[in-house]
């Protein structure tokens, strides 16, 4: 893991209001949840399960697919690292920019990594995955699914790791494992954390063919999802818990704040189908940018040059409730006319 992933508010103690770095809506009601594992905290007392079983019956059965073709993990991060170390010594092809812990995970594995140049690709091996994040962190892109489902089937010779995290933030269709359970070439990652906004309880799963759920089980350490995550993911599950704001006002309000920010002097902004967008200022950087938000308005963005393929001008956002983007918007249009 690299230093500059967004949320790193702890940096900065309590100077932080809004929180506009992490791609997760800060405004959720957690009050349900937080109540539940409050009557529940005797499970510290005891080990959980070594592997989270129970939770993955849940999750099968809400998915429709055999509790055999999916393992719960402490996070996607968990998910990416063992994915990575299974195909240990394999080329990985990583199209730029994207989520830095597909290489990280990669170059700690000996893969033989490319970015998806097209002077490298031909003197690849055979032996190669593919790592999609769809949508994509940071650009908020979003692959057709009907153009995934097409290459994912007419390129068997592949591994084709596909990284939903980000699914519950867009409008646009995504792969659905029970659609895919015949591909023994996909593993789709998804994520708890992301889809009911609780980072600190780590918490999410891979859905693939049981020959490939059975090699990542035995490469990886047992107990690694705490007693917490998974009452957490047993009662979300179990209760059918929506903790998301309304996704499509949400996602209406993010293109909002999408157009507002690309019309200020300055600022050019990537399309974006989810809550989160990437921007590119002509001036400044944006260290200087973030740390001038911190220190005048409380606001924290995230400093989007440490992706490869993207440089000190470069940031991101989310959107968050329609005030705090408004103040995001002023903040910025104040920093464009005195910078």
């Amino acid at each position: 893991m690299i230093f500059g992933h967004g949320d790193d508010s702890y940096r900065y103690g309590n100077k932080i209001k809004m929180d506009f770095s992490s791609n997760l809506p800060g405004f959720v009601d957690l009050s349900a949840l937080k109540t539940h594992l409050a009557t529940r905290l005797d499970v510290i007392g005891s080990y959980p399960e070594p592997e989270a079983r129970e939770l993955e019956a849940m999750l099968a059965d809400e998915l429709g697919i055999p509790s055999h073709g999916i393992m719960v993990t402490a996070g996607a991060t968990e998910a990416i690292y063992l994915i990575a170390q299974l195909y240990r010594g394999w080329a990985s092809v990583i199209p730029q920019p994207t989520f830095t812990e597909y290489a990280d995970a990669c170059k700690m594995n000996g893969h033989v990594v490319s970015y998806y140049d097209n002077d490298d690709m031909e003197q690849l091996p055979e032996q190669r995955l593919y790592w999609l994040c769809n949508p994509n962190n940071p650009t908020g892109n979003v692959m057709l699914k009907a153009l995934m489902n097409h290459v994912v089937r007419n390129h068997q010779q592949y591994i084709f790791v596909i990284d939903q995290s980000y699914e519950g933030y867009t409008m646009k269709a995504m792969l659905q494992p029970r659609e895919m359970q015949d591909c023994h070439n996909l593993i789709l990652v998804h994520s708890m954390t992301k889809n009911y906004c609780i980072p600190g309880l780590r918490l999410g799963y891979v859905t693939a063919s049981p020959v490939i759920i059975d090699r990542l089980r035995a490469l990886r350490q047992p107990w690694t999802v705490n007693a917490l995550a998974i009452e957490a993911g047993k009662y979300l599950i179990s209760n059918h818990v929506q903790v998301l704001p309304d996704k499509e006002a949400y996602i209406k309000e993010a293109a909002r704040l999408h157009d507002e920010l690309n019309a200020l002097p300055g600022l050019m902004l990537m399309d974006t189908y989810t809550n989160f967008m990437l921007a590119y200022m002509e001036h400044g950087t944006a260290s200087h940018l973030k740390q001038w938000l911190i220190d005048n308005y409380g606001i924290l963005i995230r400093d989007a040059s440490n992706f490869h393929g993207l440089d000190h001008h470069c940031f991101r956002v989310s959107a968050q409730r329609p005030q705090e983007n408004d103040m995001l918007i002023n903040a910025l249009k104040e920093y464009i006319q005195n910078h």
